[in-house]
């Protein structure tokens, strides 16, 4: 009888340990997640004149948007493909350099460590570990409208 009653016990305060342990687990999870991560939602600004979109090739814009009252600029390139306008990040995934894009080579090459992109924005060459960030982008009222995560 006291071996039963004894697994009884001890089944039980394993349960409410685990049931405890759950409770504190998922709010502690929620601190390894920043805070403007946790609320950030994506939000439309505009870049170009959709007529300024270019029929073929590669046009070089700065994007300026405002969050929390602080303007901020980013250089993008928008590209002409098959599918419709893109808009790439012009900043490379390795250290954060800015790429440029040159037309004979028909690719992007980052000055700081030789990383080359194709038109697509995928990494084909050297230390990038990750392609070029794509922006969702519409085009609301005659303007190319590029969405960035606030």
């Amino acid at each position: 009888m006291g071996s039963s009653r004894r697994a009884f016990i001890t089944q039980a305060v394993s349960g409410v340990l685990a049931l405890l342990g759950i409770g504190f687990l998922v709010p502690a999870a929620r601190l390894f997640i920043p805070a403007n991560a946790r609320d950030r939602g994506l939000v439309f600004f505009p870049l170009i004149p959709e007529d300024d979109i270019p029929m073929a090739g590669i046009k070089k814009a700065e994007l300026v948007y405002e969050v929390a009252g602080s303007e901020r600029k980013s250089r993008v390139f928008i590209i002409t493909s098959p599918e419709g306008p893109v808009v790439l990040s012009a900043v490379c995934s390795h250290l954060g350099c800015l790429v440029n894009y040159h037309r004979d080579k028909q690719e992007f090459v980052c000055p700081c460590h030789g990383g080359r992109y194709d038109r697509s924005g995928r990494n084909i060459a050297g230390p990038p570990p990750a392609p070029l960030t794509r922006f969702p982008l519409k085009i609301e009222k005659g303007m190319v409208m590029v969405g960035i995560k606030v």
